[in-house]
């Protein structure tokens, strides 16, 4: 009988300890703890893993950091443009005898002509 009595106020009283706590509230730090929890587990990392190599990686275009970085590369394109424009501008030739192309042609033309390189060759040999 003291057994049944032990046994009866053991879950009386447990029933009003069941009472007097209360579920943890759901704070973005206990909510962060679950799931690095839950990610520690293989098989959870490993499925999350399979998604996203099936999604694929996709950029979002349009954030101000991204916006800002195209926008400076567009104007130093711009800027690098409009300077080697400037600069093949002013070294544009009026005369085509007057082009480095020319010139070098010229020249090359000179050396491989025979009779200069005989003539060369004979005052050299004396």
């Amino acid at each position: 009988v003291s057994e049944m009595q032990d046994a009866k106020r053991y879950r009386e009283k447990w029933d009003e300890e069941k009472q007097k706590y209360t579920v943890i509230p759901d704070s973005p730090e206990v909510v962060r703890v679950i799931e690095a929890a839950k990610m520690q587990s293989d098989r959870i990392y490993t499925q999350g893993l399979e998604k996203q190599k099936a999604e694929g990686y996709k950029m979002v275009h349009d954030t101000p950091l991204y916006n800002q970085c195209r926008e400076s590369a567009k104007i130093a394109s711009d800027y690098n443009y409009k300077t080697a424009l400037k600069e093949a501008k002013e070294k544009q030739y009026k005369n085509v005898h007057e082009s480095p192309l020319y010139l070098q042609n010229k020249l090359s033309a000179q050396l491989s002509s025979g009779p200069l390189y005989i003539k060369d060759y004979e005052k050299d040999k004396v």
